[in-house]
């Protein structure tokens, strides 16, 4: 079986730090953390990674892309941690956050795990349900590319809505670029049945931050996913989905460090 695309930084790692695995959401791949995230992290002395999940990035399996869905992803997730041989933290963006999760479920320990504007522990069904109310425009754009790609998707309602704040014109067009299809099953696995993350109170090590202006996982899911694990949400103001392209991205870095810093590792896997 052809290896999934396992990128990382070129640092020197401290020993004593864990290494640190990225995980994208829907449509990206690894090419997604390679610019900000892998070498910010490397200057602070952290081994860090990025996954390309089956049908994504330089993995192999685009062809079966959309027979896939979040067990498929939990595994490729299983399979690089075990590739990575060392106590790993899991920092996962979007739809890479219900992979997370439903490893976790499968009972797979990390040493601590990440949510960046993540699908919520109980799926999306609440937020499409707001979306649906209260932005319509955004949720029908959503089926359409659910069901049809980007090809038939507006592109500027996507735009507008993922990147509130605003975007320069550059970096938009290159993420159009690179932006992959993605697997319907693993969208629909996201809704939230059948179950898709562990008991609540289970990850004592765990940090949620989200955007308070995120149109797709919006501010309310953001706490009841911090409430379901026990911890505090950090929420951004002026914020959006996409905070690794968005200013509000420094100030999500600094909160991943400091927590990291206080980070114990007490003998879990990675």
């Amino acid at each position: 079986m052809n290896k999934l695309e396992l990128i990382r930084n070129s640092n020197h790692p401290d020993p004593d730090k864990p290494d640190l695995l990225f995980l994208h959401g829907m449509s990206a791949g690894a090419w997604i953390w390679e610019e900000q995230a892998l070498p910010l992290f490397g200057a602070a002395g952290y081994r860090a990674w990025a996954l390309s999940l089956s049908g994504h990035g330089g993995s192999p399996g685009a062809g079966n892309l959309h027979h896939y869905g979040l067990d498929q992803y939990s595994t490729d997730l299983d399979q690089a941690l075990d590739r990575i041989e060392r106590p790993c933290v899991v920092i996962a963006h979007s739809l890479g956050g219900a992979v997370a999760q439903n490893l976790l479920r499968r009972g797979r320990q990390f040493a601590g795990t990440v949510l960046l504007c993540s699908v919520p522990p109980y799926g999306m069904w609440r937020a499409s349900l707001e979306a649906f109310w209260l932005n319509p425009i955004l949720w029908k754009e959503l089926v359409v590319f659910s069901l049809f790609g980007l090809e038939r998707t507006d592109i500027e309602v996507l735009r507008k809505n993922l990147f509130p704040g605003g975007v320069d014109d550059a970096v938009f067009l290159r993420l159009l670029d690179r932006a992959e299809d993605e697997s319907l099953i693993a969208m629909n696995g996201a809704i939230g049945w059948p179950p898709i993350a562990p008991p609540p109170l289970s990850q004592p090590n765990m940090l949620v931050i989200g955007g308070m202006n995120d149109m797709l996982v919006p501010p309310l899911d953001v706490t009841l996913t911090a409430a379901y694990y026990g911890v505090e949400a950090h929420l951004l103001q002026g914020a959006g989905h996409m905070l690794m392209y968005e200013p509000a991205g420094h100030e999500a870095a600094e909160l991943v460090l400091a927590w990291l810093a206080g980070l114990s590792l007490d003998g879990r896997g990675g």
